[in-house]
């Protein structure tokens, strides 16, 4: 795994930060502003969405595959709300002949969960 990251410019625009990516395992995280707030003043659903996406597209990338999602079902377990750090962590749980499904958990800074997801990525070798 290399230490340069590739830039995924939807996070930053969102002011998503990830942490670690690729072999399986990545982490994002962002605090949440009035930018990402619904009309009910809770976090949107679509932002946590795309948290769940940039920590799962960033461990489904790496040197070696290239990974490209087919689904991503997620569950929103409680709200958010503006100032609430969320983290999310994307792992590998079943690795297939060509497609891996990751468990992508959406926790805020108590560690409490926010939601849980689950993705299958199609894998396909990085050509050289």
């Amino acid at each position: 795994m290399s230490d340069q990251q590739p830039v995924d410019r939807y996070a930053q625009f969102l002011g998503i930060e990830v942490t670690g990516h690729g072999g399986g395992r990545a982490v994002s995280t962002v605090t949440v502003t009035e930018d990402h707030l619904n009309p009910h003043d809770t976090t949107h659903g679509a932002f946590v969405f795309a948290l769940v996406g940039t920590a799962v597209a960033a461990a489904a990338n790496d040197e070696e595959h290239t990974g490209v999602a087919s689904a991503i079902h997620i569950d929103y377990l409680r709200p958010t709300r503006l100032g609430d750090h969320l983290r999310a962590e994307a792992t590998v749980g079943e690795r297939l002949p060509k497609e891996d499904v990751f468990v992508i958990r959406v926790t805020d800074a108590g560690g409490d969960a926010i939601a849980r997801a689950s993705a299958r990525f199609t894998r396909r070798a990085r050509s050289r």
